[in-house]
């Protein structure tokens, strides 16, 4: 139920790929291009101090993967969306099943906290005695403004995650599948 929730709000999306490739050369090839590590929330505070050269981390088995793309230092683009695939081979065809969540947990004790304090606000702010003038006529807009703002742009800063990782992963695994040169 909440993960049809969250495909209805574009926080959750699925991407198709079919690539002609053999399913072990294509995990050899994503394992190259990823580095062993969890991808959970908390998992991304160090990422900026790595050496290594390669955008995803995350696991990869000969079943699927799953990843996320590693944060660079001063790197403003804020990708919280994780992908979780599988692989089914279909003669010279690997299919990719990939479901890409923008929604972090992290986030629901944000959302219960914002929430609870506007509704106190505006609470304490309807039921105070002590408002004289024209104060709260100007304070209702610019609070519910704010309110908006704070639910609003973490909101679309996670949508946002999901459709970039599915044209980011578009991108890697079509050009995975291309032959190399030396």
């Amino acid at each position: 139920m909440m993960k049809e929730f969250l495909r209805k709000i574009k926080l959750v999306g699925n991407l198709t790929t079919e690539i002609e490739i053999q399913q072990k050369e294509f995990v050899a090839r994503l394992k190259e291009n990823v580095d062993k590590g969890s991808t959970g929330p908390l998992s991304n505070m160090f990422d900026v101090f790595s050496s290594s050269s390669n955008e995803y981390k995350g696991t990869i088995g000969m079943e699927g993967f799953e990843l996320r793309r590693r944060r660079r230092f001063f790197d403003m683009n804020i990708n919280t969306a994780v992908a979780k695939g599988t692989f089914t081979q279909k003669d010279n065809i690997l299919v990719i099943q990939t479901e890409i969540n923008g929604f972090s947990g992290m986030m629901i004790p944000f959302y219960i906290f914002v929430l609870i304090f506007y509704s106190i606000f505006i609470s304490a702010f309807l039921f105070a005695d002590n408002i004289e003038g024209d104060g709260a006529g100007f304070f209702f807009p610019f609070l519910f403004i704010h309110a908006a703002f704070m639910l609003g742009i973490p909101y679309l800063m996670m949508r946002r995650s999901v459709d970039k990782m599915k044209y980011e992963l578009e991108r890697e695994f079509y050009y995975m599948t291309k032959s190399r040169t030396p």
